[in-house]
């Protein structure tokens, strides 16, 4: 009886995902050479952080947790890879509405690879942590842990006041040279992601998404940036992503102008480095892409700036430039589209926990361009992954279930 209400539950989830990809969804019909990206290796390089869960002289009781951002932009990558996979095997029938086959679909390798590396302090990283942080993403990401004996990983308090902003203060001299800023210079170098896609095929494309500190004084002194200035690995990239991180002002909510022109300095460095590199290599691999997914905040600092000039000295013929902006519970937007945000199932419509949800987006969008999405295909697949994590304390289970609710999400965005 059990394995029976099991299949009648897999076939309705099946029929409604079918009948949203055929008449919702609008797939897109990849070219030949878009095709071939569709065997991209994925390299998303992230932070962890070890949070407490609670105000600093408050305890909520869940103990430590492993965030930073890195853990979320690695299993957003992963989801949305699958889903898109998924949707455009409903679309096509394709029968994977059977247990067996609906398990081996989430549970096997994607079309690609995804790898995912972030520094640890191994002053306070332990086994059962690398063991926690693999049982927290999906089991197709490869994970490349880069140790330094001389540092600590960092700790957070973070809670979310009334408004459902988040709120953290650093634990131990986490931030300091001990901690964070010693610890993210140059942390994993061009060398250690050039190791762990030593095993891609050298025609291969890589796509290449990293969450750089940002603004006038970043954690970590900016050098989390230089694999990208390194033209052996960046010759490799086809498509390169980068997301800023930089502070508002908790009163004003806005960036300063002293951080805005900072954060334009270096991704327009950065961009016109990867536009360097791939002059050298453009006749083997075509085209290229960089984007920029800055959250609203940093956004209109950088805009408001009359230096802003991303594109200045990068305008390189076969190097596409995007930017798409992360807005929060409005969704996101670029100079030609607005995506609205997905609706949340939670009892009260509003997230069960925000964090992380911004960069789970940035990756998920990165790897879907990266890997010959449209920006409208892309941009709503990755709005639906943001909206999902949302929906959990922490990140969400690897299952047929939620890879289905994220499809869901994404038919639904782009009807709005």
């Amino acid at each position: 009886m059990l394995l029976f209400l099991s299949l009648l539950f897999l076939s309705l989830v099946y029929a409604r995902a079918a009948f949203l990809a055929t008449k919702y969804f609008v797939t897109v019909r990849h070219s030949s050479a878009s095709e071939s990206k569709l065997k991209a290796h994925s390299v998303v390089v992230g932070k962890i952080i070890l949070d407490k869960y609670g105000p600093p002289n408050g305890d909520d009781g869940s103990g430590v947790t492993i965030g930073g951002g890195g853990p979320q932009a690695a299993w957003g990558a992963a989801a949305s890879l699958a889903v898109r996979d998924y949707l455009s095997n409903v679309a096509e029938k394709s029968k994977i509405n059977d247990g067996g086959n609906a398990k081996d679909f989430i549970l096997s390798n994607p079309k690609h690879q995804v790898t995912f590396l972030a520094p640890v302090g191994t002053k306070n990283w332990t086994p059962s942590m690398t063991e926690q942080l693999s049982q927290l993403l999906p089991p197709m990401i490869n994970v490349v842990l880069v140790p330094s004996a001389d540092h600590i990983t960092p700790t957070i308090n973070i809670w979310h006041d009334e408004n459902e902003n988040v709120r953290w203060l650093p634990v131990d001299g986490s931030f300091e040279n001990i901690g964070a800023d010693g610890l993210w210079q140059n942390r994993p170098s061009s060398k250690d992601i050039l190791s762990a896609i030593q095993d891609s095929n050298g025609n291969d494309d890589i796509i290449l998404h990293a969450i750089v500190e940002s603004g006038s004084k970043p954690t970590g002194q900016g050098l989390d940036a230089l694999p990208f200035f390194d033209d052996k690995l960046m010759s490799r990239v086809s498509a390169a992503g980068v997301e800023p991180i930089v502070f508002a002002d908790d009163v004003s909510g806005k960036v300063s102008c002293e951080d805005s022109l900072a954060v334009t300095t270096a991704i327009r460095k950065i961009r016109q480095a990867f536009c360097r590199a791939r002059a050298c290599v453009k006749e083997t691999n075509g085209n290229s892409l960089f984007v920029v997914s800055p959250d609203r905040p940093c956004y209109e600092g950088m805009t408001s700036n009359t230096n802003f000039a991303i594109d200045e000295g990068g305008n390189e013929e076969n190097n596409e430039f995007e930017m798409i902006i992360r807005d929060g519970g409005n969704g996101s937007f670029t100079n030609e589209m607005k995506m609205p945000a997905a609706t949340l199932r939670t009892v009260d419509k509003t997230p069960v926990n925000p964090t992380g949800a911004g960069n789970a987006f940035s990756a998920a969008y990165v790897v879907c361009r990266g890997s010959g999405s449209s920006p409208k295909e892309a941009a709503s697949i990755a709005t639906a992954v943001g909206a999902v994590v949302c929906e959990y304390e922490h990140l969400p289970p690897w299952s047929l279930e939620v890879v289905e609710r994220i499809a869901e999400a994404a038919c639904e965005v782009q009807l709005l």
